[in-house]
């Protein structure tokens, strides 16, 4: 079963892999265009103009004379912003999950069980290190459900429904706001801290890459290496 998986960080580590590969441009929603229910083929566009947050909002891309800053055009393709501010949503709060994984789900703070993991391989949960030297660690098996366990959550309670805002999936269980103006401030407090995630990730795995040391045994090594010799006596 999934609890032969290791430890929620591990997990959290394959969906953050999963979704970082395919992180596309940053837009926020707008007005859709959606065809009646009846229709064969679902095709969703919105307008770049109507980013969240205001089109003179310097952190869109905007300018206060109302211009996109977009070089590679992709603003131009309306039926595309759609699934990019989707795909964007997701990524973001997939990076919170992890980053929340990585702070708290270290072997320093959560001591894991000795249970076997795998007992064909004589592996046990306690065996798995945290971070990215995860990903060599946990079995073959184990990311096949991971990534079945994913694919699940894809094509039920994650899924997206194109006729509704992007992000807004069956899963928001009525903590949408009624007033809309309530609801772009979420949305926009939503896409800052999911960007400032994605950042946070990436830049902590790469870290952990590099010194081959984990969350904690990194703030260990700044704090005894840099920041006691410089404190008073």
């Amino acid at each position: 079963g999934i609890s032969s998986i290791s430890r929620g960080q591990n997990c959290t580590m394959s969906l953050l892999l999963s979704t970082l590969v395919g992180t596309a441009a940053a837009f926020s929603s707008a007005p859709m265009h959606v065809p009646a229910r009846g229709s064969r083929t679902l095709s969703v566009s919105m307008a770049v103009e109507d980013l969240v947050g205001g089109i003179n909002d310097p952190i869109f891309g905007g300018t206060p004379e109302g211009k996109i800053w977009d070089p590679l055009g992709l603003g131009a393709d309306e039926a595309s912003l759609y699934r990019r501010r989707v795909v964007e949503i997701k990524h973001g709060r997939v990076c919170m999950v992890a980053f929340l994984g990585m702070t708290v789900g270290p072997n320093e703070l959560v001591q894991p069980s000795h249970q076997l993991l795998s007992p064909s391989l004589d592996l046990h949960f306690d065996d798995i290190p945290g971070g990215i030297a995860a990903i060599n660690a946990v079995p073959a098996a184990g990311w096949f459900q991971i990534i079945a366990l994913v694919g699940v959550h894809e094509l039920t309670i994650n899924k997206q429904d194109y006729t509704k805002e992007p992000g807004e999936i069956p899963t928001f269980l009525g903590f949408k706001p009624d007033d809309v103006a309530t609801f772009k401030d979420k949305q926009l407090k939503e896409l800052k801290n999911g960007r400032l995630a994605m950042i946070a990730v990436l830049g902590e795995l790469m870290a952990q890459q590099v010194s081959g040391m984990g969350t904690y045994e990194q703030l260990g090594v700044i704090i005894n290496d840099y920041v006691k010799p410089v404190l008073p006596l």
